[in-house]
């Protein structure tokens, strides 16, 4: 029997559908069962024929009634379900969980977050955005590209711009149909590995080395080898003979997490060995504009001469991560067939926001707002250092004067979880350093890593405070 409320807020085909649908599988109707026609159900409920055809045809498009012509509607078989406990209802919560929830619980509020993966809201351009976001949105609906696909490589428009300030800054040397724009760095990275596609070839990885590459390396079935990093970066005599098409990643300018730059010498001595190996080297150039007392020094793609670098940059940086919005330069000959391979594919980059960043560049928005970062970031980083400096001789900072973080190793006998919990109960949160190495058991236990890009230049006293307090006991 079916009972309508027509003071209800639902509509009264969907009470219908549900009430029938609800009989259907509690088996108040059977297979076979044959519904009343709709006009003599429409008069029975007092609704117009429209409303119970309504709810009909929707019962019909999920398979519960089928018609017969001439003959009406009739119940099909709905196989029952097993009758298996609920998982949500009697999940068990290990010990281990319930520890760690309440551990949570009566945690001290953390004041000051040292990361490096996002910025203080300040710094994003906020102004600059708003006011080209209206441009931009006018011209791309007079360029009538306001509902139309875009290039799979990315907005043209982009991709000069780019080129231009490539060239410019980074030494890079390139032709337009060798860029192409991404959705973040991880997916240029997952691009490489369909396009570069023999999973029995290893990947070469700096150890210790940028923890979000390796993921992605290994979910494409790829198998990690570690080159070790000394004080000038990659360690070139310990790179091994290799397959051809080979993929080494690194981080010549400032590489991560130790924060070195790698040598003209050794730049030289890379890409002898990928020539000689007939290999290719992934340069992630990710944060290269961050220098606060020298500039930028040219990409290690501005000296290659026998097309075996893969350049990669990003736009999350200096703007802003939730933009995802970054790019690869490809060599012509991996160019040409990365546009047969994704040949089907389309650009998951905005094109509004690519129009955005296009414009900052040419106008030179951008390069203003890289030299706003800059002061920002040199001093905030000189405000840590001089606080933490001369403290103790058991405290030493690694920095090079660029990026957004510094690494501190204690020089006396201690473990990073006791360090990160001790500055926790102050109200500071700091970073192992254990995530960028393969070899966990070879990663110094005495350092950490402090981001300054999430902190305030007026927060910075009262946190070194707070952290020397934490670490009285090691200092």
């Amino acid at each position: 029997m079916i009972l309508l409320d027509k003071t209800a807020n639902e509509p009264l085909y969907l009470q219908i559908y549900q009430q029938i649908k609800e009989e259907i599988l509690t088996g108040g109707l059977n297979e076979g069962d044959c519904l009343t026609g709709s006009r003599a159900a429409a008069k029975l409920l007092n609704v117009s024929r429209h409303t119970v055809d309504t709810a009909y045809s929707q019962l019909a498009a999920e398979g519960y009634i089928a018609a017969k012509k001439g003959l009406g509607f009739f119940v099909q078989p709905v196989p029952s379900l097993p009758n298996l406990p609920s998982i949500n209802n009697n999940k068990q919560v290990s010990p281990t969980i319930k520890r760690i929830e309440q551990q949570k619980s009566n945690d001290t509020e953390i004041l000051y977050d040292l990361t490096n993966s996002s910025h203080t809201s300040n710094l994003f351009p906020k102004k600059i955005w708003q006011r080209y976001t209206a441009e931009c949105l006018e011209k791309l609906y007079i360029e009538e590209k306001i509902s139309t696909l875009q290039d799979k490589q990315g907005e043209l428009f982009l991709r000069e711009s780019l080129s231009r300030y490539l060239q410019r800054m980074r030494g890079v040397h390139c032709h337009l149909d060798q860029i192409i724009l991404t959705s973040g760095t991880q997916q240029s990275l997952d691009f490489l590995c369909k396009l570069l596609s023999t999973s029995a070839l290893p990947v070469l990885m700096e150890e210790p080395g940028y923890n979000k590459a390796v993921s992605v390396f290994r979910n494409n079935g790829r198998n990690i080898q570690t080159v070790p990093v000394d004080e000038q970066g990659i360690c070139i005599q310990e790179l091994p003979v290799v397959p051809e098409n080979t993929l080494l990643y690194t981080t010549p300018s400032h590489q991560f997490p130790t924060g070195v730059t790698l040598p003209v010498g050794r730049r030289h001595e890379l890409l002898n060995w990928a020539c000689k190996n007939s290999s290719y080297i992934i340069e992630d150039d990710y944060d290269s504009e961050l220098r606060y007392y020298a500039k930028p020094i040219p990409a290690l793609q501005s000296i290659d001469t026998h097309d075996r670098v893969i350049y990669l940059g990003t736009f999350s940086k200096v703007l802003s991560p939730s933009l995802r919005m970054s790019y690869m330069i490809l060599p012509p000959q991996l160019a040409g067939e990365y546009r047969r391979m994704f040949a089907d594919y389309n650009s998951t980059v905005p094109l509004l926001n690519q129009y955005i960043v296009a414009t900052l560049i040419d106008e030179g928005k951008y390069d203003q707002h890289v030299r706003r970062l800059n002061q920002i970031f040199k001093k905030r980083l000189k405000v840590f250092t001089e606080l933490l400096a001369g403290v103790s001789d058991n405290l030493k900072i690694s920095s090079n004067g660029s990026g957004q973080y510094f690494l501190l190793t204690f020089t006396a006998g201690t473990q990073q979880d006791e360090l990160i919990e001790a500055a926790a109960k102050e109200g500071v949160r700091v970073y192992s350093t254990m995530n960028f190495w393969q070899e966990k058991a070879i990663c110094p236990p005495n350092t950490l890593f402090l981001g300054f890009s999430k902190i305030e230049l007026a927060d910075i006293p009262d946190c070194a405070h707070r952290l020397k307090v934490a670490w009285k006991k090691w200092l």
